[in-house]
């Protein structure tokens, strides 16, 4: 088995991108994560507040930056309101991260390289599961990649114009997710320039005009956010970045429940993201001659792969996204180290190398058609459908009885409402309840008063329709 071609290599990546950007509005959203951002971004265009973000109408949201709202919300507005829609910025940022990832080694190597690293990038569990996710990771990972690549071509090129483009990826970073990005970028940057003595390629950057840039990008957004909801930095800068990654159990959380793990869980979570590409780690050791030949580039590399996991070892709260701004970096190492970039790796580690490439496409692709993945409690389509057509000939209000459902929410366009006690609702008025199958076992005798009728079971959920006494 001969090496693939350039033109081999680009088929296998269009696919992998192709198939991913086919599979965007063939499934629905779910809570928690996808379907409360959705949510958010739904009622952002639905309200035309560009400022701030809605966790609930009338409750603002501090959590997060709006980059990601921004991009759904215009998306939305744009090709309507759908799965697609939500997804596709994701996509973009995701392609716009694998044409500066091609760019990147392209430069330092050859075209083999780049093309090797987009694929791995594409084809791991994370990467090709954010190309299309509706989360805010998406776009810090873009930012990050955008703003290293800008302080590359900075330092080592004295590329004015890409070291611009990297102060305002660090804009970008900051209203993706806020400061992480300038730790994260500071952090391997500082350490580079250190181990290769870079001190007069680092003070030739444009700082002030670059910083200027950074701060027209970003500023602007926290002081109308400050404005119009007070209390916002607070919560965001000493809550969000200091108090959830130092407080295991953090109980300011506005949103919901902190994400405790044991100290060290994010380089399992690594290993998991990368997969089945971390399966090939081990091969890494066997280049090390090729690392020693090019030191500038492999030491900026394999400590922008570190930088991410190594600051979030301590942290109190992750999760595995947090890895993503890494994976661009450890695409580009193992790209070194793929069967087929080498001239004799035999025919099974070909076959390997291809079979890792399109596990993730081909496995998403089976569990659409075969669809069981999606039903479950999370998944609300169908039960807010079946609501809406109810309205036509028997109208009234839906309630989620206990739980929240975002996903309920975003198809019932913000009009389904949770509601935890039955007492609270309104006497004489027809109204519609949803509730888990699980939950049903401690609530049907509270039901019996209200009349309740069943209309629909669908993901281990039930509607009912009922009058208040």
């Amino acid at each position: 088995m001969k090496r693939p071609s350039i033109r081999t290599l680009w088929w296998l990546l269009l696919v992998i991108l192709g198939v991913r950007l086919a599979s965007l509005g063939l499934y629905p959203l779910m809570d928690t994560s996808e379907a409360r951002y959705g949510e958010m971004a739904r009622k952002m265009l639905e309200l035309d507040d560009w400022v701030t973000p809605m966790f609930d109408y009338a409750v603002p949201f501090w959590g997060k930056p709006p980059l990601a709202f921004w991009s759904q919300a215009l998306s939305m507005q744009l090709l309507g309101v759908n799965e697609f829609a939500l997804r596709f910025p994701a996509w973009l940022f995701h392609l716009g991260s694998c044409l500066l990832i091609l760019r990147f080694a392209r430069e330092e190597r050859d075209l083999r390289s780049g093309l090797y690293a987009a694929i791995i990038f594409s084809s791991t569990t994370l990467g090709f599961l954010s190309a299309g996710v509706v989360l805010t990771d998406p776009a810090l990972g873009f930012a990050l990649l955008l703003a290293t690549y800008g302080f590359w071509r900075g330092t080592m090129q004295a590329d004015r114009r890409w070291a611009l483009a990297g102060f305002f990826g660090l804009g970008l970073g900051l209203l993706a997710k806020g400061p992480l990005v300038l730790v994260l970028v500071a952090a391997q940057a500082g350490l580079w320039t250190l181990l290769n003595r870079q001190w007069q390629a680092l003070w030739r950057l444009p700082w002030i005009p670059g910083l200027g840039l950074m701060l027209l990008v970003a500023v602007p957004w926290y002081v109308l956010a400050e404005v119009r909801s007070p209390g916002f930095l607070d919560y965001f800068l000493v809550g969000e970045h200091w108090k959830r990654y130092v407080v295991s159990d953090w109980a300011g959380d506005l949103y919901g429940s902190a994400h405790a793990r044991p100290p060290g869980s994010i380089w399992l979570d690594l290993l998991l993201a990368l997969f089945p590409w971390s399966l090939w780690l081990p091969l890494l050791w066997r280049q090390r001659r090729q690392y020693l030949a090019q030191p500038r580039y492999f030491s900026f590399i394999a400590l922008w792969a570190l930088a991410t996991p190594a600051f979030f070892t301590l942290s109190g709260n992750i999760l595995w996204t947090y890895v993503l701004p890494a994976l661009p970096a450890w695409s580009l190492l193992l790209a070194t180290a793929w069967p087929p970039h080498q001239s004799e790796p035999g025919h099974f580690a070909r076959a390997a190398a291809l079979v890792s490439s399109l596990l993730l496409p081909v496995g998403l692709l089976l569990a659409i058609i075969e669809g069981s993945l999606f039903e479950r409690p999370n998944n609300q389509q169908a039960l807010a459908s079946a609501w809406k057509a109810l309205q036509a000939t028997e109208p009234g209000p839906l309630y989620y009885w206990g739980r929240r459902s975002y996903s309920g929410e975003f198809y019932s366009a913000g009009q389904a409402r949770q509601v935890k006690d039955l007492s609270l609702l309104p006497n004489n008025t027809r109204f519609y309840l949803a509730r888990r199958e699980k939950d049903l076992d401690h609530g049907l005798a509270e039901l019996a008063p209200w009349g309740c009728t069943q209309q629909l079971r669908a993901s281990q959920s039930v509607l009912f329709k009922c009058m208040a006494p």
